[in-house]
């Protein structure tokens, strides 16, 4: 080990503090909450790196972002461009990004703190500049403390593997244990669960024995998934604490992503496929990232706060962790008769708590905080999804659309020759399959045989004079055989298509 200066960027408020450094992929590298002191990231006191990232070099810690082909990514281990800007509303931000090299698509990342809120956000911009689909994977990978009795708090009813393969959440049927805990993952190896089967905008973790917790929050339609990743408490797993760290524990990952579950190969056999990134296409969303201290968990969470609702000795308990400051009702129902009623004012982390005599239904309650700031249903059937996890038993992967659906899975893993074997094989059983010649047109231009791409589009053409796809290749494959006029056709034709306007 040796002695080496980080460059680092620090943005502070009143009520938490951001660490970041730029020259190790742009990583958040911890957070803290001022008045306990303690970090709600986990926080590596140590740099060593050990080769586990695409491109070897990757340490634990804070919050990295990915986004291109796999987690991991080639940019976390390296440095990427920054730059710090105060606002007009006071608050700081510091933006980080770079090009991915593989998809040569370019995101950025701003890190906002409110100069008077108890969070901090990130905003992803991602961009691919380019005419092909690209690999689509975006997942926020958050290192957070096992010790201390450590809670997951993610709403669902099931996990579904890499493979698309699922199992409940949260009890585990074979041994009955109450995976939702750290340490009740006490056996197998390591383990990947993103939690489904919950409509619900936000996730967190609890260590009891600290009373502290972490939150994230965004809206649905921009993050739905929700991952927790441990190395496994045997020897197995257990290791990486002295490889990756001398003083500071071992660490788990709660993440976040724009899909349900980051796909592997047996994936492309169930519903949980992968996901395309349209040409000339760019992407935004925002999350919520905040402490949680002194209420015994909690149970739903957003910009506003995090609640905690129990029943205990006789009692219904109410705990509220707010980030921001505001007045509001707090209102509790039980099967939607008024049981509770209260007009508090709120002041950022600092905590409110009552009580009342409760002898009801606690799966009928639904608590709201100023109408609908925050809002939570006890019923175990609320928020619950009826999206199948099972693809149908007689659905045929010999069949045109099977192959066809194999070879689209293999593009968007940019597993290219494999995706020419299906499409291939797709169009012997039809050879006017359209969109296999559309995606056949793509491969080829990027093997650079237009010829080859430019006659796949016409046959598109020659079936659908309209066909999107079809189109926009027989531009770009005529723009590469200097056949301008008729690349310009294909491309007017091309942009009246929703998905290949902007690029066309």
């Amino acid at each position: 080990p040796v002695n080496k200066e980080w460059k680092v960027v620090e943005l502070e408020n009143d009520f938490i503090r951001v660490m970041i450094l730029p020259e190790i992929g742009g990583k958040i590298w911890g957070a803290w909450e001022k008045s306990t002191g303690k970090p709600f990231l986990y926080y590596n006191q140590v740099v060593k790196f050990r080769d586990v990232a695409m491109r070897g070099p990757w340490t634990s810690g804070g919050i990295e972002a990915n986004y291109g082909i796999i987690g991991h990514t080639p940019n976390c281990a390296t440095p990427v461009d920054y730059l710090t800007e105060k606002k007009e509303d006071g608050s700081v931000s510091c933006y980080i990004g770079t090009l991915d090299l593989l998809t040569q698509t370019y995101w950025t990342i701003e890190i906002n703190l409110p100069k008077d809120k108890g969070y901090f956000t990130t905003r992803s911009f991602w961009h691919n500049s380019t005419p092909l689909e690209q690999s689509y994977y975006s997942w926020m990978n958050t290192g957070i403390k096992a010790a201390g009795n450590l809670e997951f708090i993610y709403p669902g009813n099931r996990y579904i593997g890499h493979g698309g393969e699922y199992a409940d959440w949260k009890i585990n049927k074979e041994n009955g244990k109450d995976i939702s805990f750290y340490e009740q993952n006490n056996f197998g190896g390591y383990k990947s669960y993103h939690v489904f089967g919950k409509y619900t905008d936000f996730f967190g973790a609890f260590w009891h024995a600290d009373n502290f917790g972490m939150g994230r929050y965004s809206a649905h339609d921009e993050k739905p998934g929700k991952k927790i990743w441990i190395w496994g408490l045997s020897q197995q797993g257990m290791i990486w604490d002295k490889l990756l760290t001398d003083t500071d524990g071992q660490y788990v990952e709660v993440q976040s992503g724009r899909q349900f579950i980051q796909a592997a190969d047996q994936s492309t056999f169930t519903p949980f496929k992968n996901l395309g990134f349209a040409p000339a296409i760019s992407d935004t969303w925002i999350e919520y990232w905040f402490p949680v201290k002194n209420t015994n968990g909690f149970v739903q969470a957003n910009a506003f706060g995090a609640l905690n609702v129990r029943v205990e000795n006789g009692y219904l308990k109410l705990d509220i962790s707010p980030l921001q400051d505001f007045t509001a009702e707090l209102k509790v129902l039980e099967s939607n008769a008024s049981i509770y009623s209260k007009n508090i004012s709120m002041e950022t982390l600092k905590v409110f708590s009552d009580s009342i005599l409760f002898n009801g239904n606690a799966n009928q309650l639904t608590v709201t905080l100023g109408g609908n700031k925050l809002m939570y249903s006890s019923n175990p059937e609320n928020g619950l999804l009826n999206r199948p996890v099972d693809t149908p038993k007689d659905f045929d992967w010999n069949s045109v659309f099977g192959l066809y659906e194999q070879g689209k899975e293999n593009i968007r893993q940019r597993s290219f020759v494999k995706a020419e074997e299906k499409l291939n094989s797709c169009l012997a059983k039809d050879p006017n399959y359209l969109p296999a010649l559309g995606d056949l047109a793509m491969l080829m231009y990027r093997k650079m045989d237009y010829e080859k791409g430019l006659s796949y589009a016409r046959h598109a053409l020659s079936i659908d004079t309209y066909d999107p796809a079809g189109n926009f290749y027989y531009g770009l494959n005529n723009v590469q055989l200097t056949n301008i006029t008729d690349a310009k056709d294909g491309f007017d034709i091309a942009a009246l298509s929703g998905e290949y306007r902007g690029a066309a």
